[in-house]
């Protein structure tokens, strides 16, 4: 009887632990897309030192999504410390993905001709995006 609970309770730990692991890739993948090719062949990292050397305005933009990630990785290590915290965690992650959105907003239409020839960098952020909602959907509805 004692044996059979520890397994359920060890199951339902590890079930955990690995929902709430999605919230680290989510962020790892927004991180490691700053570093990928975008559009035209360049990464954000690339694009950033670019136009802070032209001294355009917008430079700063272009490191939202290192930015997003680096704030959701700090959301999702939030709930690996306490479940408790889960609402916090869902906050910080929203706020990591505010900057993301941003970024979208902003730089999709003005990098609209390069759409067609759209970078590895750009398909590892959304998919990102996608696991960090999903992500935290999986962590509001963990029953403790």
């Amino acid at each position: 009887m004692v044996i059979s609970n520890i397994k359920e309770d060890k199951v339902i730990f590890m079930k955990n632990i690995n929902l709430r692991l999605l919230g680290l890739i989510g962020s790892i993948l927004l991180i490691i897309s700053e570093f990928l090719p975008w559009f035209s062949g360049q990464s954000l990292l690339d694009t950033y030192i670019f136009t802070t050397m032209v001294a355009l305005e917008e430079s700063f933009l272009f490191l939202f999504p290192l930015i997003s990630g680096i704030i959701c990785l700090i959301g999702s290590f939030i709930v690996f410390y306490d479940l408790d915290y889960k609402i916090n965690s869902a906050i910080v992650n929203f706020i990591g993905l505010g900057f993301l959105l941003l970024f979208f907003f902003d730089i999709i239409p003005t990098e609209i001709f390069y759409l067609s020839s759209l970078g590895v960098g750009f398909y590892c952020c959304i998919a990102g995006f996608l696991i960090i909602l999903i992500n935290i959907l999986i962590i509001l509805l963990i029953k403790e």
